[in-house]
């Protein structure tokens, strides 16, 4: 029984590892015009777009363009929980853990799962603002097509603050949304991931 609950989770760890990249594939390409009669492309996109319209319908329909990278954030904290649940799991039937433990263990693994995510958003929120911050510097043409991509992705980020913040020749907003996010992740997020591990021990989480 220990072996088989090990199994599922190493299993579901690598299975969920195996569905991240897949989603990412899709992604990547509608950058690229990928050719939609080639076999390869279809079977990627059958698989990968089941759960980014699941995740498009939960999202307001200003930050739908986040779809895909939330589908991906979802099969992140899959990754993360799932296997980590079994191992939680296999300690209960085994003995060596109480119900409690097992609760506080989960609950662990929970906030664990949620602050990586949290965090991975943030991060990539960093990415895109610096992105366009530097497209602001040097005036590209919007019919580029990774030019559209990262307005359309930080539009729905630097509307809000530009309302608050005083109109120069320099937009600030973007930098002041880079260091809001970094000051969140840092200072609530990680603590709260950190808190988490310490309940989630001895049992580990799968990060690759």
């Amino acid at each position: 029984m220990a072996q088989l609950l090990e199994w599922l989770a190493d299993a579901s760890c690598f299975g969920l590892f195996l569905y991240k990249w897949i989603i990412i594939a899709a992604v990547i390409m509608t950058w690229v015009s990928a050719d939609p009669h080639n076999s390869i492309v279809q079977w990627i996109a059958r698989v990968s777009r089941p759960l980014w319209v699941w995740c498009e319908s939960w999202m307001p329909v200003m930050m739908s363009h986040f779809s895909a990278y939330a589908s991906i954030l979802v099969v992140i904290f899959a990754q993360i929980v799932l296997p980590a649940e079994i191992r939680s799991l296999n300690l209960l039937v085994h003995g060596l853990i109480d119900v409690q433990g097992f609760l506080l263990q989960s609950g662990g693994h929970l906030l664990q799962g949620t602050s990586i995510v949290v965090q991975s958003l943030m991060f990539f929120c960093i990415f895109i603002l610096i992105a366009w911050f530097v497209l602001t510097l040097v005036n590209p043409s919007l019919s580029n097509p990774l030019v559209r991509i990262i307005h359309v992705l930080a539009d729905p980020l630097i509307t809000p603050l530009q309302r608050y913040l005083p109109r120069t020749r320099i937009d600030w907003s973007p930098l002041v949304g880079m260091l809001l996010f970094y000051l969140i992740s840092s200072s609530i997020v990680s603590p709260v991931g950190y808190y988490g591990s310490t309940l989630s021990f001895p049992v580990s989480i799968c990060v690759y």
